[in-house]
């Protein structure tokens, strides 16, 4: 897999979706892909059961639910077909692999998509009431 270098002052963020149900099949499966060690932890801010890994340079790795019921409400609601959602932040001057390398190295065992920056999730049913 190719890999960049984040550039001096720029974080590289990364989120892809997976059709994917269950939050642990996803994290198995996701998991020798990424060559990483999850964390699984369980916080009903964070949608509950959710896996984390953060390396010592500040890189980011979650894997969490689109859906916060906690909430009632969806993170990414133009991905709701999407359940399972991936986030990856590298800081600047960390190695970071190619997004499309990642894309194709999903797809290989899932249905994924990547999820463009400034999709931040807002309530446009209730934004529009207001």
């Amino acid at each position: 897999m190719a890999k960049k270098r984040a550039g001096t002052g720029t974080t590289v963020t990364y989120r892809f979706g997976f059709k994917y149900d269950d939050i642990h099949a996803a994290a198995k499966v996701i998991r020798p892909l990424l060559k990483i060690r999850w964390k699984r932890l369980n916080d009903k801010f964070w949608g509950g059961d959710h896996y984390l890994k953060m390396s010592k340079g500040g890189v980011i790795i979650k894997l969490h639910h689109n859906y916060e019921a906690h909430f009632d409400h969806w993170l990414q609601p133009d991905y709701k077909s999407y359940p399972i959602l991936l986030f990856m932040q590298y800081p600047p001057g960390e190695e970071v692999p190619d997004q499309v390398d990642l894309l194709a190295s999903f797809m290989s065992v899932v249905k994924t998509v990547i999820i463009p920056p400034n999709s931040d999730a807002w309530d446009r049913d209730k934004q529009s009431m207001e």
